[in-house]
């Protein structure tokens, strides 16, 4: 298992940066990789951000792909960038996974159908989520959820946008005073002046929505632009074309648009935990 230990949107930046040098210089990944002396699949690796590059080796691809010599210098500082530690890195993490694209965004906005956003969670209501584990990843997961939530209050925080379905608030994952304790903190969250959070009432029935949830998440100016995340039964999917990301971007302003406002949202939430305490 790979361990999150450089920034993750630098190696996209710089995989997606040298994969278009390396099309406009016409070059095939095996030309390329024959040329470097890399596998094809390395080299596709790489660019996917999957792979670390060494600076020389950026530099390396860089004077393969001729790259202008003011080029070339940005993008071997952004190979070095990739090889510095990030202030928000999570122990045993991997440098793929989602909490590592998190960690290194500056916003985010998330749609959730079935639980209460990661992080908006406590820490009860996330240990029963992942009561189905074995205790050595289930101490895991909630070591993980719980670092991320920390980024709400932190010196470098995050901004949140949620909207969550109410059937995610009112289905007993958890026993009544988790689920009461949960809604109350849902409610204390919801007033901090970097987080939004809405809710999309029963009564808006059938909906766009329904289709599933997810998450698109911007990242510092200079660097990628915003990403969609889709979790599904196979796995997960990662959508950086922008007009799948706009789609989504779109979709959620709608979603938006008819929920019911922060101040609704959060009666609401206070309403249902008054009916699991009576």
């Amino acid at each position: 298992m790979a361990y999150y230990s450089v920034p993750a949107i630098r190696r996209l930046q710089l995989g997606r940066e040298l994969k278009a040098w390396r099309e406009k210089a016409g070059l095939t990944l095996e030309q390329a990789g024959g040329d470097l002396d890399i596998s094809k699949s390395t080299l596709s690796r790489m660019e996917k951000g999957q792979g670390a590059i060494h600076p020389l080796h950026a530099r390396a691809m860089a004077e393969l792909y001729r790259l202008p010599e003011d080029d070339l210098v940005r993008v071997v500082d952004i190979a070095r960038e990739a090889k510095r530690p990030n202030q928000n890195r999570i122990e045993g993490v991997s440098v793929n996974s989602y909490p590592a694209l998190e960690a290194e965004a500056v916003s985010v906005r998330n749609f959730e159908l079935a639980f209460v956003p990661g992080l908006l969670q406590t820490e009860e209501y996330a240990s029963a989520l992942f009561a189905d584990l074995g205790t050595r990843q289930r101490n895991h997961q909630l070591h993980v959820r719980m670092r991320r939530c920390e980024r709400l209050t932190s010196e470098n925080q995050i901004t949140v946008q949620a909207i969550v379905d109410e059937s995610a608030l009112t289905r007993r994952v958890a026993k009544p005073h988790v689920m009461i304790a949960q809604l109350l903190h849902l409610a204390d969250v919801s007033l901090l002046p970097n987080v939004t959070f809405q809710i999309t009432p029963m009564s808006a029935g059938a909906y766009e929505g329904l289709r599933g949830p997810f998450t698109v998440l911007r990242f510092p100016p200079d660097t990628i632009g915003d990403l969609g995340y889709v979790d599904h039964a196979g796995g997960n999917l990662q959508l950086v074309k922008p007009s799948a990301v706009s789609a989504l971007a779109r979709q959620f302003a709608v979603l938006s648009r008819m929920a019911l406002g922060e101040s609704e949202s959060r009666d609401l939430v206070l309403q249902l935990a008054d009916l699991l305490s009576s």
